[in-house]
């Protein structure tokens, strides 16, 4: 294999001989300089469960709903325009201590008497009406996270890898070079402290979801703050399959992904202006339409 870097990403890709390789499959620029650094090691591959046939099947059947998008996007659906990519992530497991303030409501309720005019009587009525009654909470939570992935690539946002989400590292195998021949592999681009930084971000929201959800009582809550502390095992590094297409349209390059093992499509497809401004004239026109029929109607 040889060690290629995209121009505009920074993406560090191992290209294996033979297969094309002159452009970056996450951006579609320029691939230059072979990359001559000291490369972390490898923990374990996730194979390809989706063969590219089935990829580019889920891709044409997700840009089948996206009838507003250029003509020119559909070539992302074209077998051809798929790479199959091994992209680097590194998983942490943790330990999350978060402390936390909140007000808690409890609903009561009342009875309120009103009256009401029937047939030009005057009737005394009455009915529950809620009320909240609210107090402060304080708390904490502890939890241990296993296997949280934070993407490795500069050429992966890590929003984009968190929507590629669930992978099973459970049918992840032991590396070893026959995992990666004939596939690219991506090499990680971002170093183990960046990468912490954004688990402790990740887990510390994660924490806050769960004592939203399930960790206050009452019938209403507001107000909730939270302070997480999370202790990080030192990351093991994968390689997950995701295939890739990069077209060119009308604005500007458009990537869309396929998660190589559940076959989950990511990506934001553009909208033509062309196509909406047609709808826009069809709609006119049918409104003019119909005012000049009612027009002759009368």
């Amino acid at each position: 294999m040889s060690a290629r870097r995209c121009s505009a990403c920074g993406a560090a890709v191992q290209v294996p001989e033979g297969k094309r390789g002159m452009t970056c499959s996450f951006c579609d620029s320029a691939l230059v300089d072979d990359v001559a650094q000291e490369v972390a090691p490898v923990d374990r591959v996730v194979p390809f469960s989706v063969p590219r046939e089935r990829a580019a099947a889920l891709l044409k059947a997700f840009l089948a709903g996206q009838w507003l998008a250029p003509e020119s996007v559909r070539r992302a659906a074209d077998p051809s325009a798929l790479d199959d990519v091994l992209v680097p992530f590194w998983v942490y497991d943790a330990v999350a201590r978060t402390s936390f303030t909140a007000r808690v409501g409890i609903h009561w309720y009342r009875t309120e008497t009103y009256t009401v005019t029937v047939n030009g009587k005057t009737e005394t009525r009455t009915r529950q009406v809620q009320e909240t009654e609210w107090f402060p909470l304080e708390g904490s939570h502890v939890r241990q996270w296993f296997d949280h992935l934070v993407s490795a690539s500069r050429g992966l946002a890590e929003a984009e890898a968190n929507a590629l989400e669930p992978y099973d590292l459970g049918a992840s195998l032991p590396y070893a070079p026959a995992l990666v021949s004939g596939v690219s592999a991506e090499q990680p681009t971002i170093e183990r402290d960046a990468a912490a930084n954004v688990a402790r971000l990740e887990l510390a929201e994660l924490e806050r979801k769960v004592i939203a959800s399930s960790h206050l009582p009452g019938d209403r809550s507001a107000d909730l703050r939270t302070h997480t502390s999370s202790e990080l095992e030192p990351p093991r590094l994968v390689l997950l399959p995701v295939w890739i297409a990069a077209v060119q349209t009308e604005q500007g390059t458009l990537r869309l992904l396929v998660n190589g093992q559940t076959g989950e499509v990511v990506g934001q497809v553009p909208q033509s202006w062309w196509k909406i401004g047609g709808v826009a004239a069809g709609v006119l026109l049918v409104v003019l339409s119909a005012v000049l029929c009612f027009g002759v109607l009368r």
